[in-house]
């Protein structure tokens, strides 16, 4: 059967599904916005990110359940504190912050309607995770308390790929993965634990893993010790400077609905307990503060790296240097060659960055310092002329964020040691109580240098790309919600697979109705313009590849412990003037959450049909707790999986989940077609 047949036959699903999506409009809307849980708030973030991690969900989730468990205290909490959560942009946390130093402590949850460009929909979006709260705040309880009060947490968890995605003959060890973590919580103010994973396919307790797992990490972390000492990492931990021109290694969402969640902000250091194996440092790290106006952040990380390393060159001398051609991020070592580059290269890092803070802003000096062992050596290829290479890396930064009445603005500009510039400004305006604005403007130059950079822009790498970017938020009309961005962008130098300078544009349009608090629905439409390299017209040729996609989603109760959710979703994909190649998914889920209950479920079933790998379409699945599932739809076929959550007694939670992908037709000649499936098991003990 032919592929083109095989999606004419699937027409029938698209028009089922569509006439379920509408009927099931037409009959909850008159009697039913859902208040956002956990799933749709992960969505928001990673919905559009294609790179997103797990490491990236688990340290998202974690923190909220932190605040769920010991909600922030509103008539206390910091600007960075409340910008860690995510869940407000930096102009919502400035008008909070000004409105609480204005009319003094809040006296209940109502008033919070009277702050600007706090919606309801913005303020049940925080409540779950804040409170107000009067009397003595619990800092001024001994912080010495914490290491033997406090929640403790065991986690478990097992996961066996069916048939394992690898050929068995080529890796160490079997198809389980395994992960424990321990980790020790009290008041938000002291944690400290332990991490070990093991991916399936390496070795456990044998092979090259005989002292047990593949991956091993620990880290304290204390905050708001006293007046001075605002926070100490040791261990594990992550950090940010400024908007990320140097240094961005926790989660940073990207362009998204999230239209105007645009600016780097929160906590310069984080702890870090998550199973990602390449974006966190270890070693130690302080912020100090002199004074009302003056902090000093200081960190210091020394570990080893997955890299791959050349064979030296010894024609030229008998002790030629080792080098290494890049650092190895997956974090997998099933196969001999992935064990091979397992910890190869010796990795030093050291930081300052020093914060003046005044009534309507502040403005950060930064630096950063970067040593290996080995010198890197990227290769000779044109596309990589400006890369880094070398064995040492020293940037240095200046980041800033003002306030003037309804006008937020902040950027950085940056400077590696070789002379490459990069900048990164940008401005939150609100227009009024209900419209906020935004635009960003980046010039990243392509001799720019930056090894953890991380800044709001379309490639990774924070070099090689100059753009603008502009946002809206709008909710003038009640319970409706609009969200526009539109990206433009060009990259002055060569990328990989692209053979001259190129340019690319996007643009985004959401509509979100809310109907009440039991249905929501939304729009979605989004397309995506990049150049490529044109095979017929080589080598100098490019050509405009073009990604358009339309989505349509709900979310609704028909009784109160029965949730639905459904979408459907379309995407093409055209490269010059070929025809466009057509993609196509649709689910339906049903969360199932008994009041009385200790036993919820969520199953989901879906069906997808794309013409090729380029028409994929990509779909946020709630997992277990701490992972993230963003699966590529290709090919022909069907998906579901099935969650089970149970909870034994106070201090025992039990979650399993079985998901199953039934390939009917792939989407490419070296695809695979047929079952595959996934078991999962996990425990969590609260003691």
């Amino acid at each position: 059967m032919t592929h083109e047949y095989g999606f004419s036959t699937h027409i029938w699903t698209q028009k089922i599904f569509l006439k379920f999506f509408v009927l099931l409009l037409t009959l909850v809307t008159p009697h039913l916005a859902v208040a956002q849980n956990d799933d749709e708030l992960l969505e928001n973030f990673f919905r559009d990110n294609e790179g997103a991690s797990e490491s990236d969900a688990q340290l998202f989730l974690e923190n909220l359940e932190q605040w769920k468990d010991k909600p922030l205290n509103l008539n206390t909490v910091s600007k960075e504190e409340l910008l860690s959560t995510l869940l407000l942009n930096e102009i919502q946390v400035e008008n909070f912050i000004l409105y609480r130093d204005r009319m003094g402590p809040f006296l209940n949850e109502y008033e919070l309607q009277a702050i600007p460009n706090w919606e309801l929909s913005d303020i049940r979006r925080i409540l779950p995770y804040a409170k107000i709260k009067s009397g003595l705040d619990a800092r001024n309880s001994q912080l010495q308390r914490g290491f033997w009060q406090g929640d403790n947490e065991l986690f478990l968890r097992w996961a066996q790929p069916s048939p394992p995605n690898y050929d068995p003959e080529d890796v160490e060890g079997q198809p389980n993965a395994w992960a424990v973590r321990y980790r020790h919580n009290y008041d938000n103010r002291l944690r400290f634990g332990f991490t070990a994973e093991n991916d399936a396919g390496e070795a456990f307790f044998n092979g090259s893993n005989k002292h047990g797992f593949d991956f091993y990490s620990a880290h304290l972390f204390a905050q708001n010790i006293n007046r001075r000492i605002k926070t100490v990492a040791l261990g594990d931990y992550s950090a940010r400077m400024g908007q990320g021109l140097l240094l961005q290694t926790g989660f940073a969402p990207g362009k998204s609905a999230e239209t105007v969640s645009v600016a780097r902000g929160g906590r310069k250091l984080n702890a870090y307990g998550a199973f990602g194996e390449a974006f966190f440092f270890r070693g130690a790290a302080t912020t100090l503060s002199f004074g009302k106006h003056l902090d000093v952040t200081m960190l210091y990380s020394r570990r080893r790296r997955d890299a791959n390393i050349l064979k030296p060159d010894t024609t030229d001398g008998e002790f030629a240097d080792q080098l290494f051609s890049s650092l190895q991020t997956s974090g997998l070592h099933r196969t001999n060659a992935e064990i091979e580059d397992e910890k190869k290269l010796g990795e030093q890092v050291g930081g300052l960055s020093a914060t003046w803070t005044g009534k309507h802003g502040q403005i950060s000096a930064n630096a950063l310092h970067i040593h290996y062992d080995q010198a890197w050596d990227p290769g000779n290829l044109a596309y990589r002329r400006y890369a880094f290479r070398g064995r040492n890396l020293t940037g240095m930064s200046l980041d800033y964020q003002y306030r003037w009445r309804n006008l937020f603005m902040f950027g950085e500009t940056a400077r590696s040691d070789n002379g490459g510039i990069a900048a990164v400004n940008g401005l939150l305006f609100s227009a009024d109580r209900h419209v906020t604005l935004t635009a960003v403007h980046r010039s990243l130059g392509k001799a720019y240098q930056s090894i953890y950079g991380n800044p709001f822009a379309e490639v990774s790498g924070a070099s090689n790309e100059q753009g603008l970017y502009l946002g809206a938020d709008i909710r003038w009309v009640r319970r409706v919600q609009i969200n526009l961005y539109a990206d433009v962008w060009r990259h002055p130098w060569l990328r990989f697979g692209v053979d001259a300078p190129s340019n690319g544009r996007e643009f985004l349009a959401r509509v979100l109705w809310t109907k009440s608090r039991n249905f929501s629905v939304y729009a979605l439409w989004q397309t995506e313009t990049k150049q490529r390299n044109d095979e017929l017209s080589r080598p100098f040729g490019l050509v405009d590849a073009q990604r358009n996609r339309f989505r349509l989603h709900a979310i609704y109760k028909i009784i109160k412990p029965v949730e639905l959710r459904s979408r459907i979703e379309w995407t093409t994909y055209g490269i010059g003037n070929q025809s466009n190649s057509r993609g196509f998914v649709a689910y339906q889920e049903a969360v199932i959450k008994p009041l009385s209950s200790p036993a919820s479920l969520a199953f989901r079933y879906a069906v997808f049909d794309t013409e090729d790998y380029d028409s994929r379409v990509y779909a946020f699945e709630s997992d277990l707790f701490a992972a993230v599932s963003i699966p590529a739809f290709a090919g022909r076929g069907t998906r579901w999986y099935l969650n089970v959550h149970y909870r034994v007694n106070k201090w025992l939670k039990l979650d399993a989940r079985l998901e199953e992908t039934n390939t009917l037709q792939a989407a490419t000649d070296s695809g695979t077609t047929g079952k595959e499936r996934i078991w999962k098991l996990q425990a969590r003990i609260k003691m």
